[in-house]
């Protein structure tokens, strides 16, 4: 027998004969009999093989459009549920949100755009009652106020106060106002001042008491002539509405004892009807100067035009009166925009070529001056004094009061002024100016806990930690501040062209560096020097200040 290695001995199979052919002795499979039984039932024969396939083909196919239904309906339903996911979040992160910054944008180019017209409103006010002698200096007078709005969501009515704050008010007869001066802000910028070391203003000594003169009836021109003061007269130009000029006056005085005609102009303008609003575009001066190529301001060249009669007559009367008047000097004075009127007559008076009653009287005069305070610009070069050396003693200066915005009001620069009111204040470590509608967002004028500026409300002072987002120093410590240190910390704010310049010598008055507000100097300046600062303080077109800076500067000069 054999051996496996591991099983041991392998049993033997019985070999059985290969009768049947089969290796392994199985009997070959005899055909099965059918069974024969005493039943009568018969059983029928398999269906045939292909109908069996046909059902299972059918049964397949159903199954098929089932699941291709059911994919369908599955992706339908994932794809549905896709878009109103989609849907949501765009409503929720997109559509919301852009309409409500769309809201919120527009209400603050609103609110933007109504500080804008509070703002402008306010300066015409300021300027034009400082022009009208009615002005009373106080920094108080400067402040913008808005009344406070009720909440929006409010269910009281309009009517109803909606905390007890208001109740107060509403019982007391008052309104929640706030009060901001923007106007200071722009001591901010680092191109408020000029550079600190300038030429300085020298002159005779002779000369000092004609411009206290000028000074003197250029703030005396403001109220109705002295009944006791012989020979003090006031003449009136009548207004013209085709060019939109309102009415200016013109007041006369001989002053013998110094051998001095005084002629002061004032105009009637409000500050925005001759700066914006009427004929201010540059128009040829032909037939009244020399130089008809120097476009000069419509509105202006138009009330000078206009006083050349008066003047004239005016002027002859004087003669009249006294012949020894011809040995006199003839001083035209004026502030604001009779300054600009008064620089445009000088001009006239000082023509070779054009000929005209009042040209012809120039030379009845010793000498003719024109001195003039906060003047605007008038042409597109500066008027300067006659080169003939019949004229060379006589004197054409413009004095400005650094941060005066009128010797600098063309059109364009107003525009630049109001944008710098009603942009955020610039922080002192900031390097650039921002001006922007944008900067619109931060200023809330319903919000009474949002200021931009210094403001003055009925609610109690900040306590003494809080550090405000838009603070600026107080008026003191503005025009104390060095301006070098101005200029190394703060930002510049954009200058924009102007196109007209002021007319005369341009002499400067200005607080020294590191002194008080009693220490002014007077420096000289150019047209081009001028054109690079911003100014914006209207406390600073005051004629009482003008006075009593030039008196100040003629005390030290004489002392």
């Amino acid at each position: 027998p054999q051996y496996h290695p591991v099983y041991g001995a392998v049993p033997q199979v019985p070999q059985i004969p290969h009768q049947y052919g089969h290796p392994y002795g199985s009997p070959p499979m005899q055909p099965m009999q059918p069974y024969v039984g005493n039943s009568a039932l018969s059983l029928a024969p398999s269906p045939p093989q292909k109908g069996k396939e046909n059902i299972i083909k059918s049964q397949w196919n159903r199954a098929e459009r089932l699941a291709s239904k059911s994919y369908h309906d599955l992706s339908a339903q994932v794809t549905s549920g896709a878009n109103k996911s989609v849907t949501v979040l765009t409503t929720n992160c997109i559509d919301r949100p852009t309409a409500l910054i769309s809201k919120k944008s527009t209400q603050a180019l609103n609110q933007g755009a109504a500080l804008c017209d509070l703002i402008s409103t306010k300066l015409d006010a300021v300027i034009t009652s400082i022009d009208g002698g009615h002005f009373s200096g106080k920094e108080q007078d400067l402040m913008v106020y808005e009344q406070q709005p009720y909440p929006s969501s409010s269910t009281l009515p309009p009517d109803a106060p909606a905390d007890r704050s208001a109740a107060v008010y509403s019982s007391s007869g008052s309104t929640t106002t706030k009060g901001s001066n923007f106007f200071s802000k722009v001591w901010l910028y680092s191109n408020s001042r000029l550079p600190p070391h300038l030429p300085p203003f020298k002159v005779y000594m002779p000369t000092y008491p004609l411009l206290c003169l000028a000074a003197t009836y250029s703030e005396r021109v403001y109220t109705p002539p002295d009944p006791k003061t012989p020979g003090e007269t006031e003449t009136h130009i009548p207004a013209d509405w085709r060019s939109g000029t309102k009415a200016m006056a013109l007041k006369s005085l001989p002053i013998d004892d110094m051998n001095t005609v005084v002629f002061a102009i004032r105009g009637s303008q409000t500050f925005m009807d001759w700066a914006v609003n009427y004929k201010s575009e540059p128009t040829s001066p032909e037939g009244f100067l020399d130089d008809e190529g120097n476009l000069c301001h419509a509105g202006f060249l138009y009330v000078a035009r206009k006083m050349v009669k008066p003047v004239a007559d005016r002027l002859r009367v004087l003669l009249q009166e006294n012949p020894a008047r011809s040995n006199c000097s003839l001083l035209i004075t004026g502030h604001s925009a009779g300054g600009a009127v008064a620089a445009l007559l000088y001009a006239h008076m000082m023509n070779t070529r054009i000929e005209s009653e009042l040209n012809y009287l120039t030379g009845f005069f010793k000498r003719v001056h024109c001195v003039t305070f906060g003047a605007p610009p008038v042409s597109l070069l500066p008027l300067k004094k006659s080169a003939d050396k019949q004229h060379r003693k006589s004197l054409f200066y413009s004095f400005i009061n650094e941060g005066d915005p009128v010797p600098r009001a063309d059109k364009t620069v107003v525009r630049s002024l109001l944008k710098l009111y009603t942009t955020a204040a610039p922080s002192p470590n900031q390097t650039s100016c921002v001006g922007s509608l944008t900067s619109f967002s931060k200023l809330n004028l319903s919000s009474a806990s949002q200021t931009t500026l210094q403001t003055t409300s009925t609610s109690p002072p900040p306590k003494p930690g809080k550090q405000w987002k838009f603070s600026k120093p107080s008026k003191t410590s503005l025009q104390t501040t060095s301006s070098s240190t101005t200029a190394s910390s703060a930002p510049p704010w954009p200058i924009v062209p102007c196109t007209l310049s002021p007319a005369g010598r341009l002499v400067v008055l200005r607080q020294r560096i590191g002194g008080t507000e009693d220490d002014v100097e007077a420096v000289t300046v150019d047209d081009d020097e001028l054109r690079n600062v911003v100014y914006g303080d209207p406390l600073k077109h005051q004629m009482r200040m003008y006075r009593t800076r030039v008196e100040r500067i003629a005390t030290r000069a004489v002392t």
